[in-house]
């Protein structure tokens, strides 16, 4: 089947970033959050819920289009007008937002209650709210906060963006963006990686003194928000707004620092079948016998990410097809669009779109099943109240992990030659590194950024030596090279409506390879547990969601323990084969290696 590789927007609000429908949207909702303070008192409390979550449902759906809008044209000046419109009216429905909280803080227990008992579907938010509100400052000192930010602390969060679309490559008389160099990371040829990585540091030095004042004002204005709440802990926020312990957190990280040994070999063995000495940074990505001429075409792709999921999760697999057939999928390789991939929901008209680059590698195969993970979320989410929809960045990751463990399986069940069975067994061990090591290497980058941050301002200098530090640290000093300039490549750290966008992804993952694990065990069963726990992911703490539907402890390391050994028991699969591959093959494996030099 032929798939379009551009996504279709106008379904959704025709006329792109002049569209007319968006504009008369946004002016409706400018008018009902005007309308909502005739409604805040005990006689209209569920009304009110009632248009507090439309209002939600419809803001989310016009930040999800004018993000595409944004995201697929850089240089689409009037979706920055768009941007900064929006920020102001979100503002105002935050700053609303802010009222209603205090409100339910200023409910005794009883009255409290007895006001929750008109609306038991959002009980959990709602106390949620209540509680958030509580660790905070006083309503009209939190207002003058959020009016501050958006010309303050969002506006600088909007300028990277446009500071890495000035970012060019030229390679072979080509211009390259920022995404479009980044995929040639993955190129077979080490002469192509270094250069173009090689490139790209430069362009981030170049920039470097820009993007440090972005990130050190960003981290500066959170910590002195903090401050003022009285929050010590930067990972207070996060954690919270996660919907999990410190205690889980904790157990996840210990049982990874046990389980990257194995982790660490794998990279051995890599750079001995690539002829290196030890890997680079810039080779982590590096396909093992990948040639140019072996590029497969995004339809093919596609089939193969549907085939995948249909074969495990007929639900999941059904649900792919759509996807890919009703035009959700932005995939085109040309020249303007931001780098990276996600996908976004359109809760109001109960469809996602995602966005990613397809080159025709694995790795974009991996991320469009990793993207249509998130989507079949969405949908499992779909026709639940509004603010029971927001799942949780952490709980986020879930569907997407699972969607790329179910591919590298089938993946491998169809491998026939061992040089097809070490390149998936490689994917799949790079998806363990990506999570267990790179992660790992922002999260200590980024604790020890803020917690300095408090009483210095950072140089650019000090910045690429401290990530480089975070980098040793959790690679087990097994790289020959690293990425100094990565706080500058990595858009996550200059996100401001999330704080710490690292953690959440590994917790994602190993919860993720659990399940599966466990789906595996439980057989055609699981499929309706699964989508359970999707379906409640928004109504509960973690711990709480995963007691409840599959019975671990996640604040205990058992869980954990059990997910890293999972991700890594490909390594002693890949390892064997290695050894073999290498005592067969390793002369012409050199040779085609220094053919490229």
């Amino acid at each position: 089947m032929k798939y379009a590789e551009k996504w279709d927007l106008d379904s959704l609000f025709s006329g792109g970033s002049h569209s007319k429908s968006l504009q008369r949207e946004l002016d409706r909702i400018r008018r009902e959050i005007a309308s909502l303070e005739s409604l805040r008192n005990p006689e209209h409390f569920s009304e009110l819920v009632e248009s507090m979550q439309e209002l939600d449902v419809s803001l989310r759906e016009c930040d999800a289009f004018i993000l595409c809008l944004q995201s697929q044209d850089q240089k689409d000046e009037q979706a920055g007008q768009l941007r900064a419109a929006f920020s102001v009216l979100e503002a105002d429905f935050l700053l609303f937002s802010n009222r209603f909280d205090d409100f339910l803080m200023g409910q005794d227990e009883t009255a409290f209650n007895s006001l929750v008992r008109q609306y038991e579907p959002v009980r959990f938010i709602l106390e949620e709210r209540r509680k958030r509100t509580k660790m905070k400052l006083p309503c009209e000192k939190e207002d003058l906060i959020t009016q501050l930010a958006v010309d303050g602390y969002h506006s600088w969060g909007e300028l990277y963006p446009l500071l890495v679309s000035e970012i060019r490559v030229e390679s072979d008389g080509q211009s390259l963006s920022f995404g479009q160099a980044e995929n040639k990371l993955t190129d077979p040829n080490p002469k192509v990686r270094q250069e173009t990585f090689t490139k790209l540091e430069e362009a981030w030095k170049v920039k470097g003194a820009l993007f440090s004042q972005v990130l050190n004002h960003l981290s500066g204005y959170r910590l002195q928000v903090y401050k003022q709440r009285g929050w010590s802990d930067p990972l207070q926020e996060p954690l919270f707004e996660n919907r999990m312990s410190k205690e889980t957190l904790e157990a996840m990280w210990n049982a990874v620092g046990e389980f990257k040994q194995p982790l660490g070999e794998y990279l051995q063995a890599k750079a001995d079948l690539l002829g290196m000495s030890k890997l680079a940074w810039c080779d982590i990505e590096a396909p093992l016998f990948e040639d140019k001429a072996e590029k497969v075409p995004y339809d093919l792709g596609a089939e193969i990410v549907i085939g995948s999921l249909e074969k495990f999760h007929p639900r999941m697999g059904e649900f792919a097809r759509k996807a890919c057939y009703e035009k959700w999928v932005e995939a085109e390789d040309r020249s303007g669009k931001r780098p990276g991939g996600f996908c976004v929901m359109f809760p109001k008209s109960k469809q996602s779109r995602i966005f990613m680059t397809y080159s025709g590698t694995m790795l974009n195969i991996s991320t469009l099943a990793h993207e249509i993970g998130h989507a079949y979320h969405n949908a499992m989410v779909e026709d639940l109240p509004g603010f029971t929809q927001n799942y949780r960045m952490n709980i986020a990751e879930t569907a997407s992990t699972f969607a790329e463990h179910i591919l590298g399986d089938a993946l491998l069940e169809k491998a026939k030659t061992r040089e097809e069975k070490l390149k998936i067994l490689s994917e799949r061990i790079q998806r363990s590194i990506s999570f267990m090591m790179n992660i790992h290497a922002r999260f200590l980058f980024e604790t020890r950024f803020y917690e300095q941050r408090k009483n210095k301002f950072f140089s650019q200098q000090e910045l690429c030596a401290l990530m480089q530090k975070a980098q040793e640290e959790a690679f087990c000093q097994g790289l020959s090279a690293w990425h100094p300039y990565f706080w500058a490549a990595k858009l996550h750290f200059y996100f401001t409506g999330v704080a710490f966008y690292n953690f959440p992804y590994t917790f994602g993952y190993l919860l993720s390879l659990g399940i599966y694990h466990w789906a595996k065990k439980e057989g055609e069963s699981f499929a309706d547990r699964f989508d359970a726990l999707l379906r409640e992911s928004g109504m509960m703490t973690v711990e709480d969601l995963v007691q409840k539907h599959l019975g671990f402890d996640l604040a205990k390391p058992d869980f954990w323990r059990e997910a890293c050994a999972a991700a890594v028991a490909d390594v002693d699969t890949f390892l064997r084969l290695a050894k073999d591959h290498q005592s067969l093959d390793v002369g012409g494996l050199r040779k085609h290696v220094k053919s490229f030099n």
